[in-house]
């Protein structure tokens, strides 16, 4: 499980947040043949935070080599071909913000992008008692609108 951040926090969190394409991706096992992580190539389009390359890579856990498959429950998917606005923490080796959270898939709706919010079924937040609550997923948003708003949190 992982508590779910709002836009203000991942915002803080993120040393980058990028609009880009997924390019490619590819799974390998590590050193010992223990864990398989997962390789995601990305072409950057835009830069809303930080400084980034025109090429990113990203390394995350997870992903299918041969007839394996290793799963993390609550880790992005990304999709080749996809075009995707990511926040990402770290510098040698950026990870996504938040696990999912910080992974907003985008769609063109023929007029506009809009912004999905990612797979959110391991995401809680607590209620006044401080018990645990799945989260609820947040809607999709106009991906303009979304950039005004991340701006604006960068400026306070």
């Amino acid at each position: 499980m992982v508590q779910t951040l709002d836009l203000a926090e991942m915002t803080r969190r993120a040393d980058r947040i990028v609009v880009a394409q997924v390019v490619s991706t590819k799974s390998a096992w590590d050193a010992n043949h223990r864990f398989i992580h997962t390789n995601i190539e990305l072409k950057v389009e835009e830069v809303w935070k930080g400084t980034s390359a025109e090429r990113e890579i990203i390394v995350q856990s997870g992903g299918v080599v041969d007839d394996m498959e290793m799963h993390v429950h609550g880790m992005p998917q990304f999709t080749v071909g996809e075009k995707t606005l990511l926040f990402l923490a770290g510098r040698d080796a950026p990870q996504v913000v938040g696990m999912s959270q910080g992974k907003r898939s985008l769609r063109w709706t023929g007029k506009q992008w809009m912004a999905e919010m990612a797979e959110h079924s391991a995401l809680v937040r607590r209620d006044a008692q401080g018990r645990l609550q799945s989260a609820l997923p947040e809607p999709a948003m106009e991906l303009n609108e979304l950039r005004q708003r991340v701006r604006a949190l960068i400026q306070h």
